[in-house]
Formats: structure tokens, sequence, C-alpha cells
């Protein structure tokens, strides 16, 4: 699979495979907001199953067929061989920012390139919203944050010194 220049890349295949060294594979499991949710697939890509790669940099990676394992919850869909599929649906792109946009339309159908995935339209619930950013499953936050228990100088708005905070 050849990955650009921005490191993202949809991939599809008919037999399961293993994720090469140096990059990480994820599943689409949600959309809300604007937003689809990227669930990190491990070792093997299940068959039939559409995914996000994100590799560490520009390249061509070699996927090697490994035995099946489980499905994993999944909205995205693919093709073998370069198709014209019914939209609407949802394509990687980088217009302002990485993320699914839009599928150009011809005569209704668009373009699916052989072994690559795309979003379709109907497992999306808004269907009027023109890109979906990522969302990475799991929690975010900030942790082990530090604080100085030294007393400060408080200045109000005239950049005077004062003695204590006042109503």
């Amino acid at each position: 699979v050849k990955v650009g220049e921005t490191t993202y890349a949809t991939f599809y295949a008919p037999k399961a495979v293993t994720v090469p060294e140096n990059v990480e594979a994820f599943a689409v499991t949600a959309i809300n907001e604007g937003y689809v949710t990227l669930t990190k697939i491990e070792n093997t890509i299940p068959a039939n199953t559409g995914v996000i790669l994100k590799a560490t940099e520009a390249g061509v990676y070699n996927f090697a067929v490994a035995e099946d394992v489980e499905d994993v919850e999944n909205m995205l869909n693919g093709t073998v061989v370069a198709t014209m599929v019914e939209g609407p649906a949802y394509v990687l792109g980088n217009v302002d920012g990485i993320g699914f946009y839009n599928a150009k339309l011809t005569d209704g159908r668009f373009l699916n390139n052989g072994y690559k995935a795309y979003l379709p339209a109907s497992a999306v619930p808004n269907k009027t919203v023109a890109f979906y950013g990522f969302d990475w499953d799991g929690t975010t936050a900030i942790e082990n944050v530090e604080v100085e228990n030294e007393v400060k100088a408080i200045y109000d708005l005239t950049g005077r010194r004062v003695e204590a905070i006042t109503a």
C-alpha cells in the first residue's frame, strides 16, 4: 500500500492481513457531531474490513496474508478492484485537514480505487455534514499537573500590586 505525505491512507482486502511495522490500522466505530471515532486494530486486519492506515512516514508498505481473525466493529466498506459505487459516500481526503469528505459523484456514483475503503452515507446520521474529522478512541486528559505552592504577587488591571483579591 502506498501511503502519501499525509501519512494516512485507506485500505481494504478480501483476506486477513498482518499490519506491517511502522503502520497502525483503525476501524471507524462511531460517528457523531462531525467526527468519526477511530479504534485501533491490533496486529491483524480481518478479511473484508476497510480501515484507515496511519504510517510513521510516507512510503510503500507490504501487508502479509494472515489467518483470519474475528470481525471488528466497523463502518467502512471497500472494493478490491476500481469500482463505480452508488453514492453518496465519504472518502479520505486532505482539503482542510485529514478526514472524510463527500465523494465526488458522477451520475450518482463515485470511483473507489482497488483495495481502498470508503464511508457509505448510509452509515452517517447527518448527511448534510460535508466533512468528518478524526476522534481517536480512548480517554484524553491532562495528567500529573504540578502546582507550585509558593505565594505569588497579585496585580490589578492597572498593574498595581495588591495584597489580596477583593470583590
